[in-house]
């Protein structure tokens, strides 16, 4: 009786129930790796099932549309990104309620190395969580994944991210998502901008546009577009195997290493970059807790490395000297 009443007051309260926690769900589902990738159209949904761990503590199913998406881990990684559709009847009472499309993102092989891959990355949503109300919802998930090979199946026990739709985001946070296939800079909300371009380099982050929507999404709201992150493999704080330095152009840019950071943002306003600063460093010590978050999941030393790789970044946001080389004599004129 207690659980029945719990959901109905979430219910009520039309609250997102699948993303008012931390706690990694359990999911299963099986799906036909080759079947998904051999598909020539992107808008194909494949009928499948998913399985999970309810709101009373139990398991629970429930019929999805599954597609691929993405691209370089798409055609590079055995394991595809998949977008999953779920009916607004179906998921009523269920975690997934208000939820109509969701992102699930699995490691690139089943290796030990690429789960880690995806516990850091997840650790980029949050960071940016940390910064502003105005992200995409992120959460892990303990997948159950049997891949169906003809007659024959593999069971794998993987780690993955499920993220909010751009469309729910949009909703949550008060704004429309932009039909506009580019924008120029003067277009964007220049203290969202900078909160993207600094969270950017806080993970040492060169594979992105906002104008042009290359891994992240544009959100119009009071007049102006708030740029949305998302997709950090190539990010120095994943440090995939496979992560290549960005080009512009044809021209890589002057780094060696994905680790290395180097600044990609627009330049703003003395006034905005002062706020925007002093943001960041005002959240200071609850970035640098978050990856705390993930013991028990990444090792101590793995935590610990982590931290330290954060706390670089606001050396150069609390030392005059090097936000000055490091970020404003490298922003790029509006």
């Amino acid at each position: 009786m207690l659980s029945i009443l719990v959901v109905q007051v979430w219910a009520q309260a039309d609250q997102d129930i699948l993303f008012s926690t931390t706690d990694p769900l359990h999911i299963a589902f099986r799906l036909s790796i080759k079947t998904i990738k051999n598909e020539k159209f992107d808008t194909v949904y494949f009928k499948e099932k998913l399985y999970f761990d309810n709101i009373a503590g139990g398991s629970d199913s429930i019929d999805i549309g599954v597609k691929r998406r993405g691209n370089f881990r798409l055609q590079n990684c055995y394991f595809p990104p998949l977008w999953i559709k779920i009916d607004k009847k179906l998921s009523t009472n269920t975690v997934f309620q208000g939820h109509k499309k969701l992102k699930l993102v699995m490691p690139c092989d089943e290796r030990s190395l690429s789960q880690e891959l995806i516990l850091r990355e997840y650790l980029c949503y949050k960071l940016f969580d940390i910064i502003t109300d105005d992200c995409f919802e992120s959460r892990l998930v303990n997948v159950d994944f049997t891949e169906e090979r003809g007659k024959k199946t593999k069971t794998y026990q993987i780690r993955g991210i499920l993220i909010e739709d751009v469309a729910k985001t949009a909703k949550r946070i008060s704004g429309k998502v932009s039909t506009n296939p580019s924008v120029i800079p003067a277009d964007l909300n220049d203290t969202a901008a900078l909160r993207f371009d600094l969270f950017q380099l806080l993970i040492a982050n060169t594979d992105f546009s906002k104008g042009y929507q290359h891994n992240s999404k544009l959100i119009y709201r009071d007049t102006k577009y708030i740029p949305l992150p998302y997709d950090f493999d190539m990010s120095g704080v994943v440090d995939a195997p496979y992560a290549v330095v960005s080009k512009v152009g044809e021209e890589q840019l002057p780094i060696e290493s994905v680790t290395e950071r180097y600044y990609r943002g627009y330049c703003a306003s003395k006034e905005t970059t002062d706020f925007v600063r002093g943001e960041f460093i005002s959240k200071k010590e609850s970035l640098l807790a978050a990856p705390d978050e993930l013991k028990g999941s990444l090792s101590d030393k793995e935590i610990e490395h982590l931290k330290s790789y954060l706390k670089e970044f606001f050396a150069i946001l609390e030392k005059d000297n090097l936000f000055e080389h490091e970020v404003l004599s490298r922003c790029r004129p509006k």
